[in-house]
């Protein structure tokens, strides 16, 4: 039984790909780096640590640009559901919210081509809260 868990352990670490770029961000706001990414998926992290009063949503609108033309656009929702995470904190007192730590948000982009890649990223509330300080809210790309 040992063995089966270990073995499912490492599939899942491998599931989770390699960074291979990251935009960072300590509010709301645009920013853009250019990385090579390989051709097939991109799966798209959170890296964050933010207090927020009220209901919130957060979302990351990237767009992916290859020799000049846009080959692939996706949102993500930062504070949505995670299929993975890592030294996740996440506290919920009455109105009052925080996050902190890695996630794998539930979106994704496929490249049919690799090659050097501009991230262009819009971070901003969708649903505003009553309050918010964002300490982090980087975008991370894993392949």
């Amino acid at each position: 039984m040992s063995k089966v868990c270990v073995f499912a352990a490492a599939l899942l670490l491998a599931g989770c790909g390699k960074e291979v770029g990251r935009v960072p961000f300590s509010g709301e706001g645009s920013n853009s780096v250019t990385t090579v990414l390989s051709a097939g998926r991109v799966a798209f992290w959170t890296d964050v640590d933010l207090t927020y009063t009220g209901s919130a949503k957060l979302e990351y609108r990237v767009a992916l640009v290859q020799g000049g033309t846009l080959v692939a656009t996706v949102a993500c929702d930062a504070l949505g559901l995670m299929s993975a995470k890592r030294m996740w904190v996440e506290v919920d007192r009455g109105s009052a919210h925080s996050r902190s730590g890695k996630g794998k948000m539930e979106c994704s982009a496929t490249l049919l081509k690799g090659g050097s890649t501009t991230v262009n990223v819009n971070l901003a509330f969708g649903v505003r809260p009553l309050s918010a300080t964002i300490s982090r809210a980087d975008l991370v790309l894993k392949q």
